[in-house]
């Protein structure tokens, strides 16, 4: 048998689905293909997996091809172009990676200059407060002390404290949550929260 007669019958072997014939084409033409591979990818692992993925597609879809001497031809384009999928599909997926961070990070550094905006807008609400309310205000919320505390440490009644804190936080809540303000809902929801109204 001459080599066009042995190529036919490998062939032929192969569109029958030919255990024996699969594999001797695999190991005829897997250094060619793997050297193929590594032209474009860097790593062996992915070049032995996408040359596997090629054959897998033989033995399920046996090529339609005219003459055995394609196959050599058939195989390198077919490794080549997986090959080229593959480059494609990571870099779409580096590019989208890299779009989701700068997205995230965009989003954190947003919310971080509301957050600190926000601050800034009680803390002036707060200076703006009456002299006693100021104090008071601030024992209760920054230094975590209860109305009994701020009291004693003061020399005042309790009940003093609490219509100071009362008055405290009726304005704040009347100049943070005036609705002329260009602020969003969860803007002033944060407000509330940072005053404790």
């Amino acid at each position: 048998m001459n080599g066009r007669q042995h190529n036919e019958a490998v062939l032929r072997a192969l569109q029958a689905r030919d255990a024996d014939a699969f594999a001797d084409v695999y190991r005829t033409y897997y250094p060619l293909l793997y050297s193929v591979a590594r032209r474009y990818l860097p790593h062996g692992s992915v070049a032995e997996e996408i040359i596997q993925d090629v054959f897998l597609l033989i033995w399920e879809r046996s090529p339609e091809l005219d003459h055995a001497a394609g196959l050599k031809n058939y195989l390198c384009k077919a490794v080549a172009n997986r090959c080229l999928n593959h480059l494609q599909r990571e870099q779409m997926l580096r590019r989208h990676h890299e779009q989701i961070l700068l997205s995230s990070d965009d989003s954190y550094v947003s919310t971080f200059v509301e957050e600190q905006e926000l601050r800034y807008r009680v803390y002036e609400a707060i200076e703006r407060l009456p002299a006693r309310c100021r104090e008071i205000f601030k024992l209760s919320r920054f230094e975590g002390l209860k109305n009994g505390q701020i009291a004693q440490q003061l020399g005042l009644s309790v009940k003093t404290v609490e219509n100071q804190m009362t008055i405290a936080l009726r304005q704040l809540r009347a100049e943070l949550m005036d609705p002329r303000e260009p602020v969003s809902g969860k803007a002033r929801r944060m407000m509330l929260l940072f005053i404790g109204g």
